[in-house]
Order: structure tokens, then sequence, then C-alpha cells
């Protein structure tokens, strides 16, 4: 009787068991074009984690039930539900070939946008997408055929929307969930695009929704920012003090001579010193430690303490020289997906970059190409800006110095620079630090004497990042007798802090009546271009100038909950000072979020 029962139980919701089966069936293969033209490792790592396969195929299923609870049609809810998911896959998967950069939930504000640019792509197609349409069709003649059973019963739909309004909710929770975002993951996926992907298509847009805005400041008022901006004119560089500006970031780059470490060979520091002595020079606190490069690069270029996730053109320093009739290019030899380098460089304004795709690959052997390779580019492009009669400003990221280093054999004809009673993984980790970066060094002193000797007016502005790394937890450094000690004004300092140079030629010093010498403050990256700035004699636009103001409160704001008011650090903002941090935050949102630029 049990089994007869059972199989009556079957037969009767036998539409229900294949329009579901169905569904999910469809949601999965909608994982084939969920990591567009990123490794197939990324679909396999898909059939392994059952939450992944959930979190992509929950959205069809909870779609269709909605849809079902109206139209009470096993066709209708499945030909609706799977083409809104197929038109949402197959958009994401032509945006991850073409721009490598998946559909996140702020995009859908930029509709417009984005039909402009899609024409000027040339859409294929390929076995993948046809296996996805394929499926599609078949799966809904196959529902048109053999589920035509209609629902008509006002109570069963009731009932039916109530299961997909519960699980809505219940995915939701699972969707907002950073801890499940982050858990899902692997360690083999972590350039930002490869991040969202290796998590699938739908579920990646869908804890967009939830993850991807910017928080608004507490008190924020756009009129107030607007009032306070209008206070500080905007300012055109004038034309007779037009100069070139060639910045540079170097990964990674520290002056170890400043930690006394014992059995460090540190002579080769000379040429840096050198360099410092001839320039404006003055501490960088960061947000970082040896990792997320990106942080000190754009908190430079736009002039922001913290970062948001860029998806569309952004205000930056970037965009006001263009706006100067400045040329904005650059140069960074490596992968341009990496921290989707490809799009938020020209969101941020510049013309030109170059990368390791179809350019640095041609010109080195190496993975990371090296910085004389690099350097001679720089100089070369900037000799071929003089062409078009405009100044240039030109931002390049080196890669030669990135980590990790080899804590199992030397560089070939490398120098030994650390000696003594240290672990074998740290002389070697360090001595291949200390080869590349002193090799750096020398090749930056032959690219200063180029421009030197150059007849334009360059300014030339040289930061580091952050740290390198040195062992998991910090080991090696522990090694080296330095403890960092986070808690002090001196050990978050020693973690956290960088150096910057400005450095002038003798056209630029002649021209920005300037010396180009001399200690500069601490300061965090947001106001470094700030500095160059009024070492050159130039107001800049009005943000800079409202920041400028700022800066003389809160010269080091970090989002590592230090930072320094009114010449004294500290984690706890001063009562009397909590409008102006209120301010700043403020102004800095506006700035992120309100383009001005035409």
């Amino acid at each position: 009787m049990t089994a007869n029962r059972n199989i009556n139980w079957i037969k009767k919701h036998m539409c229900s068991i294949a329009w579901m089966i169905m569904l999910s069936f469809y949601g999965f293969l909608l994982l084939l074009v969920a990591y567009g033209n990123h490794s197939d490792s990324i679909f396999f790592h898909y059939l392994l984690s059952g939450k992944i396969l959930l979190l992509n195929i929950a959205p069809v299923l909870i779609a269709a039930l909605f849809i079902f609870s109206i139209s009470g049609s096993y066709f209708i809810s499945f030909f609706l539900s799977t083409s809104a998911a197929t038109g949402f896959c197959l958009a994401n998967y032509y945006k991850i070939c073409f721009r490598d950069d998946p559909i996140l939930f702020e995009d859908l504000l930029l509709i417009r946008e984005a039909s402009v640019m899609a024409g000027n792509y040339d859409f294929f197609v390929n076995w993948r997408i046809v296996v996805i349409l394929l499926g599609w069709f078949v799966g809904n003649i196959f529902i048109f055929l053999f589920c035509r059973e209609k629902i008509k019963s006002v109570k069963l739909k009731m009932r039916i929307l109530m299961v997909g309004f519960l699980l809505s909710i219940l995915f939701s929770f699972l969707y907002q969930s950073d801890t499940i975002y982050t858990s899902i993951g692997t360690d083999a996926f972590w350039e930002p695009t490869e991040y969202a992907v290796s998590r699938g298509g739908l579920y990646p847009f869908l804890h967009s929704i939830y993850n991807e805005n910017e928080k608004i400041p507490e008190n924020y008022n756009s009129q107030n920012i607007q009032n306070l901006l209008s206070e500080y004119p905007e300012s055109d560089i004038p034309s007779d003090r037009k100069v070139n500006i060639i910045a540079l970031m170097r990964e990674a780059y520290v002056d170890f001579s400043a930690f006394n470490i014992n059995g460090l060979d540190c002579s080769e520091y000379d040429i840096y010193h050198e360099i410092k002595v001839s320039s404006y020079t003055g501490r960088l606190v960061t947000n970082i430690f040896a990792g997320g490069t990106v942080d000190t690069e754009r908190c430079f270029l736009t002039g922001a303490y913290k970062l948001k996730n860029y998806r569309k053109n952004t205000n930056s320093y970037v965009w006001y020289l263009r706006q100067q009739g400045y040329t904005t290019e650059g140069s960074h030899p490596f992968f341009q997906r990496m921290y989707n380098r490809r799009n938020i460089n020209q969101y941020l304004g510049f013309e030109k970059y170059r990368y390791y795709e179809d350019d640095f690959e041609y010109l080195s052997s190496e993975y990371y190409p090296e910085d004389r390779i690099l350097f001679s580019e720089i100089y070369n492009d900037f000799q071929k800006s003089k062409e078009n009669g405009k100044p240039c400003f030109s931002f390049s990221v080196n890669v030669q110095s990135h980590g990790p280093y080899s804590t199992n054999s030397y560089r070939n004809g490398s120098k030994e620079y650390l000696t003594g009673n240290y672990s074998d993984e740290c002389k070697y980790a360090m001595n291949n630090y200390m080869n590349i970066t002193m090799e750096q060094d020398r090749e930056l002193k032959i690219f200063l004497d180029a421009l030197a000797a150059d007849q334009e007016p360059v300014v030339f502005i040289l930061f580091s990042d952050h740290l390198p790394w040195m062992g998991n937890g910090n080991s090696f450094y522990s090694e080296m007798g330095i403890e960092f000690q986070t808690e002090t004004e001196a050990g978050f300092y020693d973690y956290y802090a960088t150096e910057y140079l400005i450095w002038a030629n003798a056209a630029a010093k002649e021209i920005l009546e300037n010396s180009f010498t001399g200690n500069g403050p601490t300061i965090s990256p947001c106001y470094l271009m700030n500095e160059v700035f009024k070492q050159c004699g130039w107001k800049g636009p009005a943000y800079m100038q409202a920041m400028n103001e700022i800066e003389q409160i809160f010269p080091v704001i970090t989002t590592n909950d230090r930072c320094v008011a009114d010449g004294l650090f500290t984690d706890t903002i001063p009562e009397n000072r909590i409008e102006t941090m209120q301010a700043l935050e403020s102004l800095n949102y506006y700035w992120r979020n309100n383009f001005l630029y035409p």
C-alpha cells in the first residue's frame, strides 16, 4: 500500500517534479558562461562546491516560484524565469570577455553608458553559448509538451507564493553574508575578476546588491558640500607654469638602513640617499602592509583617503590635469586584470595605459619585467609626448620587486647583503629582495640623470605602496629584530610608513622658482598630490583646496583606526574635531560619487 501511495504521489506531482528538475539543471547549465574567458578550472571549482551550485541555482527557482504563483502555468514560469536568467548570464559573459569585469548591481545604474559601449565590440557565438541557448530551447519545449497542466486554485497559489517569499527571505540573508561569500572561495582566484567569477554569475551579482554600495557618511548633505566647495574657486594651472609630471609608485620599496639590522650591508642605499638629498621628501603613512598595492595608488590619484568600488568615471587629479590640457598616460608591466586596472584607470582619467599584454611581454622574458625596461619605456613615452605640444602627466607602477621573494634559492649573480645567524629562508628572502631593490635604485639613477639633462621641465614623484612581505606572520622581520608594536606611534609608523620624494630638473626649478629640496610633512597618500601642487605653486581644483585645509588638522588619516589630529597621534577623534572629521568623510564621499568633469 505504501509503495502504491508513493507511486500515486509521484504521478500526481510529476509535472512539478519535472519542472523543478529542469529549472535546477538549467540553473546549473548557466554556470558554463559564468566565468567568461577565464580558466576552465573555475567551472570544476563550481562542481566541487555545493554552496556555489545552490546559491547560483536558487535565484532561477525562486523567480519561477513567484511567476508560477501568479500564472499557475509551468510553461510561463519556466519561460520567463529562464529567459531573464539567460539574458543576464549572457550579458555578464560578454562583459567579462570584453572588459574582464562581471556585472555587479551598481552597473544597473549605467545602462545608457553600457548600451553605447556595446556598439564598440563584435559579439560572437561559441560552443558554450550554443549549449546555453539549446538548453533553454529544449527545456522550454519539454515543459510546454509535458507540463501543460495549470494550477487554478487560489489557495494553492497563495501557498506557493508564501514558499517563494520565505525562500527569498532565507536566501537574502545568505546572499548578503560576507562570511559565506569569502568562505566558499579559494586562494587560486585572488584577482578581482576571478575572485568574483569563481563564485558563479548570479551569486556575485546578488551579493553585490548588499555589499557594493558605499555607505553614506553620518549627517551627509550634498548641498552643504557644494556650498563648501564654492568657497574655493576652481583654479587653472597658469600656462607659463605648466611642467611635465612623472610619478612612479614602487612595489614594496623600503629603506632598510633605517632599521639598523645586524649583518645587513646597506652601503648601496647611498644612491637612494643621494636622490633624497636633492629632493623634497617626507614620510607617507599608508593604509596597508605587504599587500593591497592599489590602495596607496588610488588614494594618490584621487585624493580620497579610502577607496570605493569604481564602476564608472570618478573624480581624480588625473581628470583635473587632463582638463588642464595634459596628456594622461602610464605603464604597469603586469597583467591589466590586476586590480581591474584595465577598466579603472580609464574611469580615473587615463587616456593611455600600457600593460604586460601585447606590450611589455615582447620587451622582457621575465614574469615580473625589469625596471630597466620600465624606466626606458617611461622615458621614451615622455619623449613621444612632446610631439603633441602638450604637457604630460605620467603615472607608472613597477612590478619587478613584487613579492613573495624566494626562500630556497638566490637569484642568479646575486650579492649577499644579509649575513649572520639567521635562518636560511630569511637570508634567501631578504637577499633576493635587496638584490632587486638595489638594482632598481641603479636604474632609477640612470633615469633621473636623463631627466636632469632634458630641456623640458619635469617634476618627478617617487613613493612606495607598502613594506615588503617577509615571511608568514612577519617571521623574517622578527628574526631581524623588527617587532611591529602597532599600538605605539613609533611601531605604527614602522609598520605602515614608506617615503615620498618630489624631485625636479633644472628647467622645472627655474620655471617654478623652487629648489624642490627639504623635509616635507608626514602625510597620508591622499595628500601627496597636494604636496606636489604646493611645491609647484599651483592651487588646483576646489576639492584639493578644501583638503589642504583639512590636512592642517588631520595630516594622517587612515582606515586602521589611527590618525594624527592637531599633531597628536591618536585612535580617538578629539571631540572638538568630530565635525571636521565628518566634513572630511562627506567631502570624500561627494568627490567619489559626483563626477565633475565633462
